[in-house]
């Protein structure tokens, strides 16, 4: 279920995706090393992953070219249906914000993915997540029609 949002809630961004590809392969491009380090790149930087512990309770450390880092603590895991983690870091923020993931299953090859992601409190907040979410989504289209990465 997604929550609601208000469209005056500056807090609370909401991005849905159609991706094609199987619910199970773009569940795994979220869960699985080789392939976030592919598409999640915040402003074109590569990413290394240097903890990855997909279980509730389990966190996520992303550590940039540029020298910042992105963590998180998973709080929802139900493979291949929902993510929803904690995520802070220096690139979009400090302080902690909370992500969850939906994929929906719309065809045999083709899945949507609903992003919310909630806390966020700078002004211009929303709008800069909201065009690096865009950009990661744009990545992992291509990772996904990608045939040289076993998923």
């Amino acid at each position: 279920m997604i929550p609601p949002t208000s469209q005056d809630d500056n807090t609370t961004l909401v991005l849905r995706r159609t991706f094609a590809a199987s619910r199970e392969r773009v569940f795994r491009a979220w869960t699985t090393p080789a392939a976030l380090e592919r598409w999640l790149k915040p402003r074109s930087l590569n990413i290394i992953v240097r903890a990855l512990d997909v279980r509730v309770g389990g966190s996520f450390c992303f550590e940039i070219a540029d020298g910042n880092r992105i963590v998180g603590t998973y709080l929802q895991v139900v493979p291949p249906e929902r993510l929803a983690f904690t995520w802070s870091g220096t690139i979009a923020q400090s302080q902690e914000t909370v992500v969850t993931l939906d994929f929906f299953e719309r065809g045999a090859e083709t899945t949507e993915v609903v992003l919310t992601h909630e806390g966020l409190v700078a002004p211009d907040q929303r709008t800069r997540v909201e065009s690096g979410w865009s950009s990661f989504f744009d990545a992992l289209a291509v990772v996904l029609a990608s045939s040289d990465l076993a998923l």
